[in-house]
């Protein structure tokens, strides 16, 4: 009987999922999840998303077991792990979806790839939803992606047959990998648990999302994002699920609609952006943001971590990170503003702001993490603005984002003594500090950095000589300030999989296409929204190779 290795990664389900699908169909399974030292405690790694993942394994071990099978657990470095476990388990290969979050994941499964070669073992790499392999422009990209989510999804398998003699690990608890919990409560993992969010947030708060997405207090967000960074839920599922709301009646839940569609495809562009430039983990998009410097003061990162700016929006975002992780109430928003205010205000690497981030969101995704931060930071979407985007911190942001104060009182007790048209620059009180700086004067000295450094690559049709290119040192950032493992980054001739673009090697349409990637494009059109045609019904045996 067929065997094949299942390699569950970030895409812990059986639902729109097809390495599993196509491997239930060859015959018997053997669905592992290995865990591995490097990302365990990599210096961006938050012991609460850890708390998620290993209850997204007991609903996919659960999910399993329901259809006759059960999930492996193994520890260790994925590139000994696996081709033992073919050997061990006779199995012909290993079926996997490609990854491409980190340089780290890059590298160990370049290195998976050269060892599997070298001793004529298998494995098949699955395209994810909403990527492609080839360099096009955004425009196409856009296309594509809707393309993929309009598609059938692909069927959950009805029986799953794991061999009863494999054995498996029991999966741990965050103690035994080495991780002390924080605190954070931590939503529940499961596809049942997420498909119950989204069906809450269609009942409870469409017809409110677009207009609130902005307020904090209102908690206007479908709560997803952790489902959907380890694809406890699949993107196409999500899309569907948004789209099949007809008829609409309320034009307000059809702008709802869209911009909650928008956001999913927001995040894969995201990715794919880092599939394309892996350096935008550990560089900002063009070098001479890095190459001329950044100012850094511990004592000031201190306070900005900590929520004692003496910006109360700031500070509210500050601790309400730091308590709940992030995934609900701590909306985009909220984050921009307090990231706006380390890059942009204080001046700092935008990677210091996010690997604060990373260590302690829920749902913390290194490409949107990463390139928001950028973003925010000024340093990525700009080949063809003058503009700066830097938010006041100051009565501004009370008015627009928390009018009533009702988020600043939560987060900032010290302050619920005072009336929301005083929480902007709020007057010396007891136990909470004077700002640390002056915003008119930290916006001018950021506005006029910008503005000269950008004249370096502003307009310019060819974008690609003005780059960060990947480093030598794959070393991830922060690994300096945290215990880490990192030992990896010193193997010679470490390859990449899949590879990056060599952007040396260019021609001049590739360049171009590139350059879509990180322009505004305002000149497409909204997609109008199609109804969703019923699936084709779909045989149900069928023999596939494994390659």
């Amino acid at each position: 009987m067929n065997r094949t290795i299942v390699w569950f990664r970030r895409d812990l389900r059986i639902a729109d999922h097809a390495p599993i699908y196509r491997a239930a169909l060859r015959g018997a399974v053997i669905p592992v999840f290995v865990f591995d030292r490097a990302l365990l405690h990599h210096p961006e790694t938050a012991p609460a998303r850890v708390e998620f993942l290993l209850q997204a394994l007991a609903a996919l071990d659960q999910e399993l077991r329901d259809r006759g099978g059960r999930l492996i657990i193994r520890f260790g470095d994925p590139v000994e792990v696996l081709p033992n476990l073919i050997r061990e388990t006779e199995a012909d290969g290993i079926y996997a979806h490609i990854d491409f979050e980190r340089i780290y994941g890059r590298v160990r499964d370049a290195r998976l790839n050269r060892v599997l070669a070298e001793q004529n073992l298998k494995i098949r790499w699955f395209e994810p939803l909403g990527t492609t392999p080839d360099l096009i422009p955004y425009p196409d990209y856009r296309e594509l992606w809707y393309t993929h989510m309009e598609a059938d999804l692909v069927p959950t398998p009805t029986r799953i047959e794991v061999p009863d003699t494999i054995s498996s690990e029991p999966i741990p608890t965050l103690a035994e990998l080495e991780l002390v919990a924080d605190g954070k409560p931590i939503p529940p993992a499961s596809i049942h648990a997420a498909r119950q969010l989204l069906q809450e947030f269609l009942d409870e708060k469409s017809d409110r999302y677009y207009w609130q997405l902005s307020y904090p207090s209102a908690e206007a967000t479908t709560g997803l994002s952790p489902h959907i960074k380890f694809g406890v839920v699949s993107i196409r599922e999500c899309y569907q699920t948004a789209k099949a709301i007809e008829p609409i009646a309320d034009w307000r839940v059809e702008r709802s609609q869209k911009q909650l569609i928008a956001r999913i495809r927001w995040g894969s562009g995201f990715a794919q952006r880092f599939r394309y430039m892996p350096q935008l983990e550990v560089r900002s998009l063009y070098s001479v943001f890095d190459e001329d410097g950044w100012e850094f003061d511990e004592e000031l990162y201190q306070a900005w971590q900590a929520g004692q700016t003496g910006f109360p929006i700031v500070d509210a975002a500050a601790r309400c990170l730091q308590a709940t992780g992030g995934w609900k109430e701590l909306n985009f928003r909220s984050r921009a503003l307090y990231s706006s205010f380390l890059s942009n205000l204080l001046g700092m690497d935008w990677r210091y702001g996010a690997l604060h981030f990373m260590r302690h969101l829920i749902d913390g995704d290194c490409p949107i993490d990463h390139y928001q931060w950028a973003m925010q930071a000024g340093v990525t979407h700009c080949v063809d603005k003058t503009w700066t985007r830097i938010y006041n911190p100051e009565q501004v942001a009370v008015d627009r984002c928390d009018p009533n104060g009702a988020f600043i009182k939560r987060w900032v007790p010290e302050l619920e003594h005072l009336p929301a048209e005083l929480l902007g620059t709020p007057p010396p009180t007891k136990g909470y500090p004077a700002p640390i700086l002056n915003y008119k004067q930290a916006r001018q000295q950021r506005v006029k950095q910008l503005e000269n450094q950008r004249q370096k690559f502003l307009h310019q049709n060819n974008v690609v000589p003005y780059l960060g290119r990947l480093p030598q040192d794959l070393t991830p950032f922060g690994s300096d300030r945290y215990p880490s493992e990192v030992s990896w980054a010193a193997t010679p001739d470490l390859d990449l999989f899949p590879a990056a673009i060599n952007l040396d090697t260019l021609d001049l349409d590739q360049a171009k296409a590139i350059r879509s990637w990180f322009v505004a494009h305002v000149e497409i059109p909204p997609r109008k929204i199609a109804k969703r045609r019923k699936p084709k019904p779909k045989p149900d045996e069928i023999q596939l190779s494994l390659l």
